[in-house]
């Protein structure tokens, strides 16, 4: 009787270390800390968005038994340490799911490149579902208009 509750403190504390960023505080700590373009940053915002709601401990079982995680929802299929798959990032996949998304964010622009190199230039985000069906033909710009400041290159306070 004892081991449920138990469980279910691990459990809890486990989902408690997940870091949930806001969209803007996402946006700043890609162009701050990682140098990335606005134009990759849009792009990166608004799958992080729809793929994981900016939560670095997301995981989603997929039907195939593939598993995908963090903030950029990266799958073991081919990108990341498991039984089941390649490891092209060469790493664990657990390290998708830091606070700290530097392994993310350099695991994502692996997939970002080799899908690049693979379907042709300007169709490495096609990687990514929440991509195809969330911000591929969307307007970016707007969508990320509450972060930037128009005309300037620096993101609102929060």
């Amino acid at each position: 009787m004892r081991v449920l509750p138990l469980a279910l403190l691990v459990g809890l504390l486990a989902v408690s270390d997940a870091k949930v960023f806001r969209k803007c505080e996402f946006a700043e700590l890609l162009e701050t800390r990682y140098y990335l373009s606005r134009n990759d940053i849009k792009n990166w915002v608004c799958i992080a968005e729809f793929e994981s709601s900016f939560n670095t401990a997301a995981i989603n079982r997929n039907r195939n038994r593939s598993t995908d995680y963090g903030i950029f929802q990266i799958n073991n299929k081919y990108w990341c340490g498991s039984d089941y798959g390649k490891n092209v990032c060469g790493i664990p996949c657990s390290d998708l799911m830091s606070d700290g998304i530097t392994a993310a964010v350099r695991c994502a622009e692996t997939v970002r490149r080799d899908t690049e190199r693979y379907m042709g230039r300007g169709k490495g985000y096609t990687a990514w579902v929440a991509y195809n069906s969330k911000c591929k033909n969307r307007d970016l710009d707007q969508y990320m208009a509450e972060c930037w400041s128009r005309g300037s290159n620096s993101i609102f306070p929060f």
